[in-house]
């Protein structure tokens, strides 16, 4: 699999969403990279964002499983080649559920650059910061991962022309500051130096919001109004706090984290570290207005 390959978000949202049953697009949501370079498409004058992989995530998490099976059967039957990035197979009924690989279908056509990899909602109960139920296939069982605030990612998800719903930037920022108010320390094998986790996701929060402010003046005003509506649904008490905690997290990997933003979703912007820095500092003020 070649990293970071730049592909177009159009196309992709396209080709997708043709190979998604119609009595299933409601429940399918466009999250991640994908989603950001669609929502600031205006900016560059392009789509197209540097990454290797789609992430579907599956509502609501009650019927998450069954999508699943339906979905990726679907994909299967179709051609598409399952990946297995970290040499662990599908598995079979005595595998335990946290061993089980994470369903990633490349298509018959494009198999050596770019996969959909299947998420799903977090149940509302849910504490843990990573969960995984089982599902079937003929090939096999894979698990599917739901993470505790992807609801909050994808409120709000807004349609598209394509048929599938699409994350907007400002709740998916907040998901990734809300997770890391505890610092997920976990090493990513396939990023040089095997960052940890965190400064990632927080990173990618930092991002959203340079693009946002190239985007629109307004842009400050439209976060405060979108995450106020999602923290009344999910997480009326004491988030002000764990999104600070967040974003601190990352204060001493900065550059780490503009290092990979840079080669991710602000690869077509060229972000020179002191605008990220900026962009950091203005992230701050705006959680203080929460």
């Amino acid at each position: 699999m070649k990293p970071y390959l730049e592909l177009d978000a159009e196309s992709l949202l396209r080709q997708v969403a043709d190979r998604v049953p119609p009595a299933l697009r409601a429940n399918v949501v466009v999250i991640g990279s994908i989603a950001t370079a669609w929502a600031f498409r205006d900016i560059s004058g392009t789509d197209t964002v540097a990454t290797k992989d789609i992430d579907l995530l599956l509502r609501p998490s009650i019927d998450a499983v069954a999508t699943a099976e339906t979905l990726g059967q679907q994909l299967l039957d179709a051609g598409w080649q399952p990946q297995y990035p970290n040499g662990i197979q599908a598995g079979a009924a005595d595998t335990p559920d946290d061993q089980l690989p994470a369903l990633r279908l490349s298509p018959p056509e494009d198999a050596d650059h770019w996969f959909v990899e299947l998420l799903s909602e977090a149940p509302a109960d849910q504490k843990t910061r990573k969960r995984w139920r089982r599902f079937h296939t003929r090939g096999g069982d894979f698990g599917l991962p739901s993470f505790r605030y992807l609801r909050v990612a994808v409120h709000g998800a807004e349609d598209s022309a394509f048929g599938l719903r699409i994350a907007r930037p400002a709740p998916m920022a907040l998901a990734h500051l809300l997770e890391h108010a505890d610092p997920d320390r976990t090493p990513i094998s396939g990023l040089p130096g095997t960052p940890p986790r965190f400064t990632k996701d927080v990173g990618r929060a930092i991002a959203l919001w340079w693009l946002a402010r190239e985007q629109s003046p307004l842009a400050g005003e439209q976060w405060l109004v979108a995450w106020r509506e999602t923290l009344a649904v999910f997480h009326p008490d004491n988030m002000k706090e764990s999104a600070r905690s967040g974003l601190a997290s990352v204060t001493d990997y900065l550059r780490d984290a503009h290092a990979i933003a840079v080669n991710g979703v602000l690869a077509p912007h060229g972000t020179t570290f002191e605008a990220f820095r900026r962009a950091h500092a203005g992230l701050v003020d705006l959680i203080d207005q929460l």
